[in-house]
């Protein structure tokens, strides 16, 4: 099969395109988050918050920094429902994210949402199986939840890799901590 120069001109034109058009949203996002990082570290949040946001709503698929720094922001002004939000929409977009998912779950579980933090951690221990605190927290989200022999699996689990971790969910489970 031949292809025409017209046709070759044709899709070199789109191939063009399309690599000007992610590579200028990538321009438009970077600065803007160049800038809310330099904020953060001069500790000004609220103007960093404001900043990230927009970096974040510059790109469809947005970077997984971006969302982490937006919620230390939130956090930093005492804003945890923000945060939340911003890490469940970062979960959303980035569900490879292990960070997100485990940050989340701290969050949720901080806030009493129990359930939630049970979602959050059982997706980041899917990312690091072998990651023994992510682990913990899991079987603690499931003692938390009244799901005990989740629990207790979890403890076994801690209890076979050796883990110092593994008596305290032990204690915990059994109300004892």
């Amino acid at each position: 099969m031949m292809i025409s120069r017209r046709n070759r001109r044709w899709g070199c034109i789109w191939l063009a395109a399309l690599l000007i058009a992610g590579w200028s949203s990538a321009l438009y996002a970077g600065p803007l988050f160049n800038e809310g990082r330099t904020l953060y570290g001069k500790e000004q949040y609220k103007e960093a918050s404001k900043v990230l946001k927009q970096s974040l709503e510059a790109e469809a698929e947005s970077n997984e920094s971006a969302t982490l720094l937006l919620s230390d922001c939130y956090l930093r002004l005492k804003k945890r429902w923000k945060a939340v939000s911003v890490l469940k929409k970062g979960a959303e977009r980035h569900p490879e994210s292990w960070e997100i998912h485990y940050r989340l779950g701290n969050l949720q579980e901080e806030t009493g949402d129990y359930f939630g933090a049970l979602s959050a951690f059982y997706q980041a221990s899917q990312l690091k199986p072998d990651d023994l605190p992510t682990t913990f927290r899991l079987g603690m989200a499931y003692d938390e939840t009244a799901q005990m022999e989740k629990a207790l699996e979890v403890y076994r689990k801690l209890h076979r890799a050796g883990s110092p971790l593994a008596p305290k969910l032990l204690r915990i489970i059994q109300g004892m901590d």
